[in-house]
């Protein structure tokens, strides 16, 4: 008998992916750099969402806090998001950032998410429509859509892979 280890690549919160892009302080596919650079000056507590390009977090959070820019993963396990190190669980993204915007109950090394700093420019008509088709149809019938297949990979593709690893005995 062998022992293998298997890597599966599960699209796991696609529906909430339609509420994140309603968020004001959601910047979409924006790097840690440029979001250093859009905070530059703010004062502590401002923050903004984005895409995470790590892979396993989904999103990440880019902050002021101690008059420092500083980063923020945010993961997904088991039907909640939250950040690595945090005890607070949210089912929702909102939810976890509301939590986070209290001065006097963060700790130095928590983000302080007080003042959001909100989208000057619309997500790209891209992001949105994968959003929201995902939000409308299940994930295992886009594949039959009546459509090009380079937008129904799109659709099939996100920014986030959530990474699931196991063994699996093989008879031999």
């Amino acid at each position: 008998m062998k022992t293998k280890v298997i890597t599966i690549h599960v699209h796991c919160f696609r529906l909430e992916l339609w509420e994140v892009t309603r968020l004001p302080c959601y910047w979409g596919n924006l790097d840690k750099y440029q979001a250093e650079i859009l905070l530059l000056g703010h004062p502590d507590g401002t923050f903004l969402l984005r895409n995470s390009s790590q892979e396993g977090c989904a999103f990440a959070v880019t902050f002021r806090r101690k008059g420092c820019t500083r980063h923020a993963r945010v993961q997904y396990r088991e039907k909640y998001f939250s950040f690595p190190w945090g005890s607070i669980h949210s089912p929702t993204i909102d939810n976890l950032l509301k939590q986070y915007n209290d001065p006097k109950i963060c700790t130095f090394f928590e983000p302080l998410l007080a003042k959001p700093l909100n989208r000057t420019t619309a997500l790209s008509l891209q992001e949105l429509c994968r959003a929201a088709v995902n939000a409308a149809i299940p994930y295992n019938t886009i594949s039959q859509l009546t459509l090009p297949r380079a937008m129904k990979q799109y659709l099939l593709d996100y920014h986030y892979k959530d990474i699931l690893s196991g063994n699996k005995e093989d008879s031999l």
